[in-house]
């Protein structure tokens, strides 16, 4: 006796409303079950059209299925090593930060971001531009809710901000976000 083989049906996987609720691709599944917490890559250039943040990936996981289309949480930003490696000179500093901050809405996330000076710092200097970096990007966190604080970063208004105060304190020569990650028990 021959077992039947089932069929897989297609899926269109859909960016969440921040994203216009854009098509990121389809997907054979033969149970609907196993799309459920996939993880979904896509450059941000295909979400908004913007050549200017080629070096950006955006990150999303399957969260339900409505019909044919499997709609998608926003899960995480990243930017690629490629253009953060490029920003990195010799004779200048590199000053990364790590927070694990929560936003309006209550929803925690963890912001890395990398901030490169003109030439080298010293100490004090140093941590005065990662003190302000750091209570900067916590209050623009928890005055927004997240995709608020998402628009800012792809809009570069926050990266803007930053690069305007910080200047004040030492000349600042690139600033950026390297990943924003929501974690996967938040979801």
């Amino acid at each position: 006796m021959s077992k039947k083989i089932k069929g897989k049906e297609w899926y269109s996987i859909v960016a969440p409303e921040l994203f216009s609720n854009k098509v990121l691709g389809q997907t054979p599944v033969d149970d609907q079950k196993k799309l459920i917490w996939r993880k979904v890559e896509t450059p941000l250039i295909n979400l908004t059209n913007d050549m200017n943040k080629y070096y950006f990936k955006v990150n999303f996981r399957i969260i339900n299925i409505k019909d044919k289309n499997a709609n998608t949480e926003f899960s995480g930003l990243e930017c690629l090593r490629d253009y953060v490696s490029r920003m990195i000179r010799h004779g200048i500093d590199r000053i990364d930060t790590v927070q694990k901050l929560t936003t309006k809405d209550d929803k925690k996330i963890i912001v890395k971001s990398v901030l490169v000076t003109n030439r080298k710092v010293k100490r004090g200097t140093e941590k005065s531009i990662n003190d302000f970096v750091k209570n900067n990007i916590k209050k623009i966190v928890e005055s927004n809710k997240l995709d608020l604080f998402l628009t800012k970063v792809i809009d570069d208004s926050v990266k803007r901000q930053v690069m305007k105060e910080g200047s004040k304190i030492y000349p600042i020569r690139n600033f950026e976000f390297r990943k924003i990650e929501v974690p996967t028990n938040q979801i």
